[in-house]
């Protein structure tokens, strides 16, 4: 921050095997539930995992099948199921356990929490993203449904950094951690917005990868039929001494040149969309994003958030960002736009963004 004045999981695979039984550890401590009834007919794969939603959605937690499967399929039906239902926050993977050519899965839960325990959570994980919902004003768009969640989500989270550190599974890790205890990591941010999303019927996934910050997850959404990305967490930076920013817009509704400056997706997901509009980019859909830097782009946009006191603004590209640090910070024409005493401003070199307080 900078002050002017004017006076100056991966799942982890154990393999267990024998001659005709075999039990295949995918994730941590399997939890005792009861037994369903076994399919009579040979499945396909889309039916294990429509088997295993199922024992989710009934709290049953096993679902067996007539067909001996393998580790590697399962630990996929799983990861595919955490990526497109946030609302079963407990996976912490599965137990298979196979007998000739008949197979069962058992959902591993986090924290070895009981049924009763889940049902509970589930329901307060549901009451408050009712209340979100209920919260988002009947007029909006798309664009500001999405905008209305991201930051809400980011005013009411605090980033759990005790959580990150560990290498273990948590709820930090979840929606609920996000929308209930109002803590989490990345994958809790980006698993509640998705299901908020997913909730007022807005086609959104998780996004996860390498970045210049770590293993990240984020979230990609489809806006008027185009996709978008979205990265809720890092528009919620970690407050650092002397630093009191809560919200920013950096990462909000992004197109693929923009999100790829600081990370790459996982080559094994089984999709990651093209993302080439800024249609609905928060700065455009704001009128703060400026093509080149102009003293009139600077006054208007100044002029129109000085009731708020504070405005964002993006540049399209590096040379037009230089010269708006240049001239108004270092050449001091800020002081030609505002009539204030102090001006607190950050600037981020990578995403090309000024946010200027005064």
């Amino acid at each position: 921050m900078n002050i002017l004045k004017k006076s100056a999981v991966i799942l982890l695979l154990i393999f267990f095997t024998g001659c005709e039984d075999s039990l295949t550890q995918l994730g941590f401590s399997p939890t005792a539930t009861e037994q369903p009834t076994v399919n009579e007919k040979e499945v396909s794969e889309d039916e294990i995992y429509n088997g295993i939603v199922q024992s989710l959605e009934n709290m049953t937690m096993i679902s067996e099948h007539n067909k001996k499967l393998d580790g590697d399929t399962v630990s996929g039906i799983i990861e595919r199921i955490k990526l497109e239902y946030p609302e079963f926050f407990w996976i912490d993977g599965c137990t298979l356990t196979t007998s000739g050519k008949k197979s069962e899965v058992k959902i591993n839960i986090l924290d070895d929490y009981s049924i009763e325990e889940l049902n509970f959570m589930r329901n307060e994980l549901e009451i408050n993203v009712n209340a979100v919902i209920n919260q988002i004003p009947a007029e909006l768009d798309d664009f500001g449904k999405a905008v209305f969640v991201h930051d809400y989500i980011v005013n009411n989270t605090i980033y759990d950094t005790a959580g990150a550190e560990v290498d273990t599974n948590g709820l930090w890790g979840t929606s609920y951690g996000c929308l209930v205890q109002g803590k989490a990591i990345c994958q809790g941010y980006s698993e509640a917005f998705q299901y908020i999303m997913q909730r007022l019927g807005i086609e959104c996934g998780v996004c996860r990868g390498n970045s210049t910050r770590g293993r990240h997850a984020w979230n990609y959404v489809n806006l008027n039929g185009k996709y978008y990305w979205i990265d809720v967490t890092w528009d919620d930076p970690v407050p650092e001494s002397g630093n009191d920013e809560t919200l920013i817009h950096t990462y909000c509704l992004i197109d693929d040149e923009r999100l790829f400056r600081t990370r790459y997706a996982d080559s094994d997901l089984d999709f990651v969309p093209q993302c080439y509009s800024m249609d609905n980019n928060y700065f455009v859909r704001n009128g703060t994003y400026l093509s080149y830097y102009s003293d009139e782009g600077i006054s208007d946009i100044l002029n129109n958030y000085a009731s708020v006191g504070e405005a964002e603004i993006m540049f399209a590209d590096k040379n037009s960002y230089s010269e708006a640090v240049n001239r108004l910070f270092d050449d001091g024409d800020i002081w030609n736009f505002i009539d204030s005493e102090e001006v607190t401003y950050t600037n981020d070199d990578v995403m090309y963004i000024l946010k200027i307080k005064y």
